[in-house]
Order: C-alpha cells, then structure tokens, then sequence
C-alpha cells in the first residue's frame, strides 16, 4: 500500500513539472498572460486595450512596433480611429497602449463619431474644447508640443504636466494624433 501512494505522489510531482515546462518548450501559452514574467532582455512584455480583438498584454522581440503589438492581439476591430496611433511607433517595454474608437460606444446605433481634437496641431482655444481641458492644461499642452515635438501615442500626452492617469482617462476618447 505505501508503493502505491509513493508511485501516486511521484507521478502527481513529475506531471506538475512536465506541465509546467511543456509552454515554455513549445515556444506558446503564455504570451497574454499578464503574469507572466519575462526574463529574456530581447523580450518585452507590453499591454494593449481599447478596440482591439484579444485587449492584454504579450510579449514581443526588442525593437518590436505597434503594428506587431497590434498584430499580436489580433488586429484592430471596425471602431479603432486609425488618426490616433502609429504603427511605426517603437513600443517600450512595461507599457500599455491604447486602441481609441471612432465611434460613441454608448450609442446603440453606433454611427455617432466621437468629436475629437487634434493634440498635435490644435490651438489653445480648440485644446480647451475638450472636457476637463482648462486654459491651464491647453497652455502646457501647446508648451510641451512646442519643446518636444508631436505626440506619437495618446499615452504621451500624459507627459505634459498636469495630466496624469485620471485625467488621461477622462480624455483618451477626446484627442486624435494625425488626419
């Protein structure tokens, strides 16, 4: 009886390790699970959400580009607004990149475009358009273009002093990067 229990518990062990190793061997199984430590300095793990297929996070090769971020979630859906990424854009690792949709995702018909502004060109008076944009914030907005350059993702505006995730979250459907 104690062979039997001892063979139970080995097998039991050797099934745990097998199974554990299996992904990992196979090069699949793990790569939207956000968990999922990466170890390889080659490899990124970079999340994604808003509209596309699979929203999560996945790994990629260093260097990779939103296109490949984009590619390994599945693509975009019909309601991605194409004016607010770049798929050239080098992702970073740790981060996450978000899919803004063209249209109201309240409205049951879904045809009613979300107004949006320009944070790449707009003046301070059509930054202030937007839904918790003061005069304060526009004017940073507008200063910040000026001394680095455009915005390559929406995530970025979040570098302008003032906005961080609350409020980067209230405007995230407001704002557009190029025509």
């Amino acid at each position: 009886m104690l062979k039997v229990i001892a063979v139970v518990v080995v097998a039991t062990i050797i099934g745990i390790v097998a199974m554990n190793f299996i992904p990992k061997l196979s090069g699949g199984g793990n790569e939207g699970d956000p968990t999922q430590v990466v170890d390889d300095p080659n490899k990124l793990t970079i999340g994604i959400t808003g509209q596309v297929v699979k929203p999560g996070n996945y790994i990629l090769e260093a260097e990779s580009t939103l296109q490949d971020l984009i590619d390994k979630s599945g693509g975009v859906n019909s309601n991605a607004d194409d004016r607010c990424y770049y798929l050239d854009l080098e992702v970073k690792a740790n981060e996450e990149y978000y899919i803004a949709p063209k249209f109201d995702l309240n409205d049951i018909c879904g045809d009613e475009p979300l107004p949006k502004v320009n944070v790449n060109d707009a003046s301070k008076e059509e930054l202030m358009t937007i839904s918790g944009i003061g005069d304060a914030i526009a004017t940073q907005i507008v200063t910040y273009r000026n001394d680095n350059g455009i915005f390559y993702c929406l995530e970025d505006i979040m570098n302008v002093s003032g906005i961080g995730n609350a409020t980067f979250e209230k405007l995230k459907d407001s704002i557009y990067l190029h025509e």
